[in-house]
């Protein structure tokens, strides 16, 4: 009987240090990880928090519509990326990644200390929502993922409320790995992805291109937080028509570019769907080194509301091409409301802008040229941000009587990691 229980126990233990299924046990830097690599297909691979885990290198989860599959994080689970990984969710195919504020999830880097910028991919999603990058009279409108050169990866298609999965209390450090020259992937792509999906309190920290990008689609978010990443922490085009609340971006000091980068399509500029999400509660932080607080180009339509837009070298706010200044004039295609602007150069004016783009935002409802007023990332007593706000009139948006991202309470403490905390 000792000798079955001591073997019982033997093989307990060995079953104990086994990798999940679908990843395999190795040892990289003194590291112990279970590591991922390759595609995973009509299968549903579920990561513990037991383990620390390898993305080796390009991981697809699914096919393309095809062999759907799905993968499952716990909460507090720390990836890793070697140079040049990724993980690619394929269309039709879904990432339950569900953490908690007291245990996030945690995408970095293979080192533990002295990281910086691209030291592996990025996490890109794929879905079946409506994008405006196709040729004319295409029975699906259909694009190909940037940054990913190893298998053709497609997004986009006619499914407005499609489901990519959930993302929640998640981490993307160090990533944005050139894949090419002048080819990195950002923190989180968010190709053609619907408003199924659930994203809430994600951070993008330290990328080497841009924090987020959603390319159309229909995807919401909340509580965002994209700190010192090197291109624009948020960017959209190809008729991204979702909405966000609660986003803080704060550039950091070093060469980084603008806070918002926005786009309708490069080529026609009119397209449709037109980019036109609304966004409100942001915080958007600059330095003498950064480039616009908010960039409208390209025929984008934007509807933005309770925004602070503060330190930005270039300037804090700017409209590019003619499609866009036309847009800007119609009635509901660019709104700016019950928002502060504190730049040394509020506006950028060039000769070929079509109207005084100060004239237009002070026109605007509730619109100022001010100091906010904030400690880091939080307005301070006095500060003309506390009880202004307002509610834009959709379900999605939790009702606010302050501009910027936080009013009393700081909901980004705890799980994220910055400086200015």
């Amino acid at each position: 009987m000792k000798m079955l229980i001591t073997t019982i126990a033997l093989t307990f233990s060995v079953a104990a240090l086994a990798c999940p299924n679908g990843t395999e046990s190795k040892t990289v830097n003194g590291l112990k990880l279970c590591a991922l690599k390759g595609n995973y297909v009509s299968t549903d691979l579920r990561l513990t928090a037991k383990y620390e885990y390898l993305i080796e290198d390009g991981v697809f989860i699914g096919g393309d519509n095809e062999q759907k599959s799905t993968l499952r994080i716990e909460p507090g689970t720390v990836i890793r990326g070697n140079p040049a990984s990724f993980i690619a969710v394929m269309r039709g195919s879904q990432i339950f990644a569900e953490g908690t504020k007291q245990k996030p999830i945690t995408f970095t880097s293979l080192k533990k200390s002295e990281r910086k910028r691209g030291e592996w991919g990025g996490l890109v999603l794929n879905g079946n929502a409506p994008i405006n990058a196709c040729r004319a009279g295409a029975a699906v409108c259909e694009a190909v993922s940037e940054g990913i050169k190893v298998r053709e990866v497609k997004f986009g298609g006619n499914q407005p409320e499609d489901n990519s999965g959930v993302l929640k209390y998640i981490r993307v450090e160090f990533a944005g790995y050139p894949m090419a020259p002048d080819n990195e992937l950002n923190g989180i792509s968010f190709n053609g992805v619907g408003s199924g999906t659930v994203v809430e309190n994600i951070q993008v920290h330290m990328n080497s291109d841009d924090g987020i990008e959603f390319f159309g689609g229909t995807v919401n978010a909340k509580y965002v937080v994209l700190t010192e990443n090197e291109d624009d922490s948020l960017d959209w085009d190809m008729g991204w028509n979702g909405k966000i609340q609660f986003l803080l971006a704060d550039q950091g000091n070093d060469v980084v570019d603008s806070g918002i980068e926005a786009d309708n399509l490069k080529s026609p500029m009119n397209a449709s769907p037109r980019s036109n999400p609304t966004i409100s509660n942001m915080t958007l932080i600059g330095s003498a080194q950064s480039g616009y607080g908010i960039l409208l180009r390209r025929g984008t339509g934007a509807q933005i509301y309770n925004t602070i837009v503060s330190g930005f070298k270039k300037a804090c706010f700017d409209i590019d091409d003619n499609e866009t200044f036309a847009n800007a004039n119609s009635a509901v295609g660019i709104v700016v409301s019950h928002s502060i602007l504190s730049c040394t150069k509020p506006f950028d004016s060039k000769p070929e802008d079509l109207f005084s783009i100060q004239d237009w935002f002070v026109k605007q409802k509730q619109n100022s040229l001010d100091n906010p007023k904030l400690k880091g990332w939080m307005p301070v007593a006095g500060s003309p941000a506390l009880g202004n706000g307002v509610t834009p009139d959709d379900f999605f948006f939790e009702p606010v009587d302050f501009i910027g991202a936080f009013g009393s309470e700081n909901w980004a403490k705890g799980w994220t990691v910055n400086a200015r905390q």
